[in-house]
């Protein structure tokens, strides 16, 4: 493996490198790490040629304890927990499953600033932004919710005692950090972690190796607390976060102000530090500890975990967060076992991370009140408007509501009446107004944890408030009304890569884009949808419309017939026509293609079962031809840009063309978007060379690309984008799509969607508002899965699939659905079928797009159930039992806990 780091530029193009802000573009002193693979050796002719990813026999997939059976379906992952619990309380080094499996083990290769290898626990608020692993204590940046302007959080000192780590030995786990120095005849194992209560914790064992005693002084300091109060140290209003980078300059005044406190066990006060002479007998050990915790008034847990880590003996503290840590998964993420333990393992990986990218500060105000994703809290930290949706994705299949409608209140309130709009928290980072399909991906989170009208009343007004706000503030004129226009190519949240933003810009660099146009009609339809729903026909006319006039000016204005695309003889689709972007100075078709297959993902292009009204749609499907041609849009990469558009791009500043230049980079964006357009193609737009196997194909790519080391699951990470080394960040007139693959630097980000597919297209579910449960899988040729613990309709959900008896026991062989651990469903294939709850009957939709996924002709039926009438639809699910969504809701004005009319509302004031 070769370890060559490159500073980077920028994400799209030139980007100062000063200071330790975050501009725009890329964070400061980013650097990037060359692998040595080489990304032409995917090259293919499609993508049924294109080879397979390869895994490393050596790679670690840690089993279960305790594998999925028919007795414990809708309760796996709990049954796991008990069992790994027990074990743990009778041996501490037997951690729990999920620590075992995720566990990274001495550096990870492309740490190049400290980002990657970072303390994987993390509070609500409170986490390392960079680490120091080497040192004693919390060394590196630390935020509480942003930055907090300094280089450490605790520093702790053991004096005469001269100590190194043993970096090889350092084990990094999702619930804490284990760490071992060795030197002046010590041994010290630090144990360190965060906990959601936002208490940092330091735990030390701290033995003698000699045959005499060992005496040094042990000092422990905090730039946040320099304050004697008894046997503590404090900092009062601590400023949190200290907003940087407002119109690129300055701070933010505080929204929040935390008390510190310092303390540990026999430290004392000696000015500004905390000290203890420590004494460790000849051939023993001593215990030690350091805790920190950052009391807000906002979040009562911070107080209760710093009182209890304070008192707790080492053994307790560590049992407490592992156990309470991994508790919170085995709470909110749905079990999946697949055949391939690798993809299974980055599966699993992904959970990890949108975890850890979540803030839930509860801070006073607009900004970060709710519980929220945020895009890469180790890079551009913020709830960036085109990642929101694509988070939410993922997020919308916790089994708590609260972060996925979290993350889209919070969108929603500081948006007013009005398009979406990045969070103000963070003025100076990504501030347009961007591209996304966040109502859409919310009515689908609705679709699965209802909670009644006054919710949905709340999420169509934003979608509505944005669908109009969207064409406000981007909406063209003339042949382009009702379509959407874009002159700065972050907006589309793909920068450079989208090539078509450089076509002839100095002509005009204002386009109307397909994908932008595509996301607004779909969050337009999704209005339409939720107003239908609760009975605003006036509304969801409104809606209808709008998406009506939006599809028909894509149609109309977007398609382009024929293969020329700029009348040089050569072919430019493999199809009858594409549709393309336009420039609006010039209204001509814009020949470099990006985003261009958003049409089918969103469902703008025609289908068969439309043929009446537009008796040309088959035209538009054989545009997808194109996919997994590597002359074009080739399934590995997943580049944002068709590589035929990026060919000429390159051919044109050989020429020298003096417009922009343009990237060719890839992300976890692309890859989601991809998998949309497959799903979207198999069900309503069929094509030969798009099939189950092309899917597969694609999501093995998409796991296997968070390997550090290619094919080494053992170092994992979700870096935010990729690209070749032969055509560097910005294309040059000797670029080309060659050389080694090259990682960018923020670390283990969520820019993108993966989990959400193995639930929606392995298994197939499909939400719906009403009662019914509607399964279509995509029919991967795989031996087995299984998908347990989906909470869904307040129900437990487990969909399984196996082709002989015996792989889970117990379950009979065929595709079977469990709701609460009892089976109301099997089959003996994988098709597109529907359960009715009232009459306990297994529907074969009839309707569905000739020659599209899921046939169920020959679907048997082998067990039915009897009518159950606790299943209910969205609108009538209750969450008023669940109180963090309940004072969720609190915060926006909607009560949950009390079906009354607010008596004071439409009252006149005497």
């Amino acid at each position: 493996m070769k370890k060559v780091f490159h500073s980077a530029i920028s994400k799209a193009g030139t980007c100062v490198l000063a200071a330790t802000l975050v501009l725009g573009g890329c964070p400061i002193g980013a650097h990037a790490y060359d692998t040595n693979f080489q990304v032409e050796s995917t090259a293919a002719k499609s993508a049924a040629a294109t080879p397979d990813p390869t895994w490393n026999a050596t790679n670690v997939t840690a089993p279960e304890s305790v594998g999925f059976t028919n007795a414990n379906a809708a309760k796996t992952l709990k049954t796991i927990q008990n069992k790994d619990f027990a074990e743990f309380e009778k041996d501490p080094s037997k951690l729990p499953w999920m620590d075992k499996l995720l566990v990274n083990k001495g550096i990870i290769p492309d740490d190049d600033t400290n980002a990657v290898n970072t303390l994987f626990s993390r509070g609500s608020a409170l986490y390392m932004r960079t680490q120091e692993a080497e040192k004693l204590g919390f060394v590196g940046q630390p935020y509480y919710a942003d930055t907090l302007n300094q280089s450490a959080l605790i520093n702790v000192d053991f004096g005469s005692a001269s100590i190194t780590e043993d970096s090889e030995r350092r084990l990094n786990y999702p619930s804490h950090e284990s760490q071992t120095f060795t030197g002046s005849n010590l041994t010290v194992v630090q144990k360190k972690f965060i906990t959601e209560g936002n208490t940092a914790v330091a735990l030390y064992a701290i033995t003698n190796t000699s045959n005499s005693p060992v005496t040094f002084t042990m000092t422990v300091s905090s730039p946040f607390a320099k304050e004697s109060r008894g046997d503590e140290l404090i900092g009062t209003k601590v400023a949190a976060p200290m907003m940087v980078n407002t119109t690129q300059s300055g701070s933010v005044s505080a929204m929040s102000y935390v008390d510190v406190h310092l303390a540990g066990r026999g430290l004392s006060p000696d000015n500004d530090k905390l000290t203890k002479e420590i004494t460790v007998p000849a051939g023993k050990a001593v215990q030690q500890n350091v805790v920190m915790g950052w009391i807000a008034k906002e979040l009562p847990q911070s107080k209760v975990d710093y009182t209890a880590y304070k008192a707790y003996s080492n053994a307790d503290a560590f049992k407490n967060q592992v156990e309470t840590y991994n508790s919170w998964l085995a709470d909110n993420i749905p079990y999946i076992d697949i055949a391939d333990k690798n993809v299974k393992k980055v599966i699993y990986y992904r959970w990890w991370c949108n975890r850890f990218n979540i803030l839930d500060a509860e801070v006073p105000g607009n900004d970060w009140q709710f519980p929220m994703n945020m895009e890469g809290v180790l890079g551009y930290n913020n709830g960036i408007t085109v990642s929101v949706p694509w988070a939410m994705q993922d997020l919308k299949w916790l089994r708590d509501p609260t972060y996925v409608y979290g993350t889209w209140l919070a969108q929603g309130e500081y948006s007013g009446d009005d398009n979406y709009k990045n969070n103000p928290g963070r003025p100076g980072t990504w501030t347009w107004d961007m591209m996304q399909n966040t109502s859409q991906v919310g009515l689908e989170a609705y679709k699965i944890h209802g909670g009644g009208s006054k919710i949905l009343k709340k999420f169509a007004d934003y979608a509505k408030g944005d669908v109009l706000g969207s064409l406000t503030r981007f909406g063209g004129t003339g042949d382009f009304a009702n379509l959407i226009c874009y002159n700065h190519g972050p907006i589309t949240g793909n920068d450079g890569d989208c090539v078509g933003m450089h076509y002839q810009s100095s002509k005009g660099n204002n386009y109307a884009r397909i994908d932008g146009s595509s996301t607004v009609y779909a969050n337009a339809v999704a209005a339409a949808k939720m107003y239908t729903e609760l009975g605003d026909s006036a509304n969801a006319k409104l809606m209808n419309d709008k998406a009506e006039a939006i599809r028909n000016a894509m149609l109309k204005e977007f398609w382009y017939e024929g293969s020329d695309f700029d009348g040089d003889k050569e072919k430019d689709t493999d199809g009858e026509g594409s549709f393309l972007h336009r420039q609006v100075a010039t209204n001509a078709y814009v020949p470099y293609r990006d985003n261009n297959m958003f049409a089918f993902s969103f469902g703008v292009a025609p289908t068969a079962l439309e043929k009446t009204a537009y008796p040309d749609y088959a035209k538009y499907t054989t545009q997808l031809k194109d996919y997994g041609d590597p002359a074009f849009y080739p399934l590995f990469p997943f580049y944002t840009a068709d590589q035929n558009s990026i060919t000429k791009r390159v051919n044109d500043l050989k020429k020298g063309d003096t417009d922009k230049t343009c990237c060719d980079h890839f992300a976890w964006c692309n890859f989601g978007n991809y998998i949309n357009l497959l799903r979207s193609s198999m069900r309503y737009y069929p094509v030969s060379n798009i099939n189950a196997d092309t899917y597969k194909k694609l999501f093995e790519y998409g796991a296997w690309l968070h390997t550090v080391e290619p094919g080494n699951t053992d170092h994992l990470d979700a870096n935010e984008f990729f690209w070749s080394s032969d055509f560097a960040m910005d294309a040059t007139a000797n670029s080309k799509p060659t050389g080694n693959l090259v990682r960018s630097w923020i670390h283990h980000d969520t820019l993108g969607m993966m989990d959400y597919s193995v639930i929606e297209d392995m298994a197939g579910l499909q939400p719906r508002l009403d009662n019914k449960i509607e399964l279509w899988p995509l029919n991967v040729n795989d031996d087995h899965f299984v998908v347990d613990n989906v909470r869904y309709h307040n129900k437990d959900l487990t969909i399984v699939w196996q082709k002989s008896a015996g792989t889970y026991e117990g379950v009979p062989q065929g595709f079977s659905l469990y709701v609460d651990g009892k089976l109301v469903m099997n089959n003996n294939e994988m098709s597109h079928v529907i359960y009715n709850p009232e009459t306990g009957t297994v529907e074969k939709p009839t309707d569905d797009v000739p020659g599209a996924v899921g046939n169920n002709q020959n679907t048997v039926v082998n067990t039915q159930a009897l009518p159950d009438s606790s299943i209910s639809a969205a609108s009538k699910t209750s969450l008023a039992s669940n109180s963090k969504t309940v004072d969720l809701f609190n915060k926006a004005g909607i009560d949950l806990s009390h079906d009354t009319e607010n008596l004071g509302q439409h009252r006149t004031m005497a």
